[in-house]
């Protein structure tokens, strides 16, 4: 398998031919406008970016790690009308889609075109990478592979210039795992940069950063952290 290659969005390829995107969480504008705040439709604007990366990398196949929609239990008002929209517009331009469920996608199947291929929260082997969403804990045939690919935390930083204004950056944290020398752990920003992020150079609870981040399993602040543009900010530890 080619290597994995990241591109300048918060996406992937896997073997020049799969596209990987994780964290869509369509429907989630449903949330903020039951809270008074009017956000537009962002449907149409993440799948014309998904068309436009399956075209520019001549992708075959599409990979969603989880969270395809918003609401953790079952679909919300607007899922039902935009899960469906998504789907009927990307299964046309590849031959597979698959999705590894997340913790968000309760209830997801009835919404989905039956040519999409579904994949346990744990996680799918593929090629030498194990694809999992980073909700649940890993299978044992995910301790063969070289490369474990994530997503659930929606990856950021926060920086501070001289005058004390911030700017938070989407972010890709990579390093490697505990318990074994050659196996490395790959942690995808989400594909949706409207919702919220778990800034990673700040302190966060245990619990949001799911089993796979937990410091059993890797050295946090050893974990390169790169932009989304390949600028590479450093180690994490050196961020905080």
């Amino acid at each position: 398998m080619e290597p994995i290659k990241v591109l300048g969005e918060p996406a992937l390829t896997l073997g020049g031919d799969t596209l990987v995107i994780a964290d869509l969480h369509l429907g989630f504008e449903g949330e903020l406008r039951s809270r008074g705040i009017n956000v537009p439709l962002k449907t149409d604007e993440l799948i014309v970016r998904t068309e436009g990366l399956v075209h520019s990398t001549s992708a075959k196949k599409l990979v969603i790690l989880g969270d395809v929609k918003h609401h953790v239990a079952g679909p919300g008002r607007l899922e039902f009308l935009v899960v469906p929209k998504f789907f009927s517009k990307i299964v046309e331009l590849v031959s597979e889609t698959h999705v590894v469920l997340g913790n968000h996608d309760g209830g997801l199947e009835p919404l989905l075109p039956n040519s999409v291929i579904l994949h346990d929260p744990a996680g799918v082997g593929w090629g030498d990478c194990w694809l999992t969403h980073g909700s649940a804990k890993l299978p044992e045939g995910a301790s063969s592979t070289k490369w474990v690919v994530m997503a659930h935390v929606h990856p950021s930083v926060r920086l501070s210039d001289a005058m004390g204004y911030r700017y938070s950056f989407q972010v890709w944290l990579s390093g490697p795992m505990r318990g074994s020398k050659d196996r490395r752990i790959l942690v995808m920003p989400s594909f949706n940069w409207y919702i919220g992020q778990l800034t990673m150079n700040e302190p966060t609870k245990a619990s949001l950063r799911g089993p796979l981040l937990s410091r059993k399993m890797v050295n946090l602040e050893s974990l390169d952290v790169q932009a989304l543009d390949g600028h590479i900010l450093g180690k994490l530890g050196e961020l905080l």
